[in-house]
């Protein structure tokens, strides 16, 4: 018995040594796809609070920061879903639904359902408790939440509402003064669907001096990503431009603009080329993809005509009138789907 044990052991021992290198392994993967994702995002949990409190602050209901409640080392916001902010506007409702402390039950009605479900509180980090377990009464809202992508339609419909013609001015760090000229190109097909979108910068080193004969010059592509990251790091900062600088800056401002707007169109233009390429390359794939699904279709479909045919015709006078009244119906719905896919 003892020598038995002993093998048990050695081989439970050698499962469970296994078992944690590779939860070890898949760790250190987990980690590694965690980096590459906030590399690639570049959106930190700070960054994305400020923007959902700032959206939600210009729709009339505003985060309640006393009412706020600390999970582990985050803190959690509550949502007033009797808000009438919330209820005059219907289309946050579905937004909203997300954060329900139930999911809604298969013949439970629509209203029931939202007046005996609260709305779980929101935090913008990961809520875990201090014993390491994920507090259940706290959504962790991201990018794609339904309730933020409706935060973030407001600052979208609002560039549009101002014909993105805006004009900002912000302190960085660098040495330099520059300017970026940003326009967003975008695409339409049938009944105002976007088919593509994508913001065209131009910068430039921005100055005073003789600007009645020099005009601004656009910057190469290094010069470009060193204004754009400037500008980033400005954006997170946020400290506002002096009154002073700004003085200075409107004065000038209408030929900056006129200086950089030839480089921007010939960009966009460029841009615009390569996206409706890209577009015709897309639409004559999914074109011949529809194309092979129909005429698969049409083949199964006289496949199906032709062995009922076969089956049908040696039965046809022990039908039922039933029967083949329902056959008959069959025929003409097949013979229907043909021309539509025709």
């Amino acid at each position: 018995d003892r020598e038995r044990l002993q093998t048990v052991q050695e081989e439970m021992d050698d499962q469970a040594e296994t078992r944690y290198a590779r939860v070890v392994r898949e760790i250190e993967d987990l980690r590694r796809v965690l980096e590459r994702s906030q590399e690639r995002v570049g959106v930190e949990a700070t960054e994305l609070q400020r923007v959902v409190e700032i959206a939600f602050d210009r729709a009339g209901a505003p985060l309640n920061h006393q009412a706020a409640q600390s999970v582990g080392a985050i803190r959690a916001f509550p949502i007033e879903g009797d808000n009438p902010v919330f209820a005059h506007d219907p289309s946050w409702l579905d937004a909203l639904d997300d954060l329900r402390t139930r999911r809604r039950a298969q013949r439970e009605r629509l209203n029931e359902w939202r007046r005996s479900a609260p709305l779980r509180a929101i935090s913008f980090a990961p809520p875990v408790l201090d014993d390491g377990r994920d507090a259940t009464d706290v959504v962790q809202v991201h990018l794609e939440h339904r309730l933020v992508r409706r935060l973030l339609s407001r600052f979208l419909s609002q560039g549009f509402q101002s014909d993105l013609d805006r004009v900002c001015a912000i302190m960085s760090e660098g040495a330099q003064a520059r300017v970026i000229l940003l326009a967003r190109l975008m695409l339409f097909g049938l009944q105002g669907q976007r088919l593509h979108e994508e913001i065209i910068p131009v910068t430039a080193i921005w100055t005073e001096a003789d600007r009645q004969t020099k005009s601004l010059r656009a910057l190469g592509q290094e010069g470009e990503d060193t204004t754009l990251d400037q500008l980033e790091v400005s954006i997170k900062k946020s400290r506002a431009a002096p009154g002073t600088v700004v003085q200075r800056l409107k004065a000038l401002v209408e030929r900056d603009i006129a200086d950089l707007t030839a480089e921007l169109e010939k960009r966009a233009q460029k841009a615009l080329d390569a996206a409706t390429q890209d577009l015709k390359v897309a639409g004559e794939r999914e074109y011949r993809s529809l194309a092979d699904l129909l005429r698969a279709q049409r083949d199964r479909i006289r496949t199906a005509e032709r062995k009922a045919a076969e089956a049908d015709l040696p039965l046809l006078e022990r039908m039922q009138p039933d029967e083949r009244r329902q056959r008959e119906a069959d025929r003409r719905h097949w013979s229907q789907r043909l021309l539509r896919i025709e």
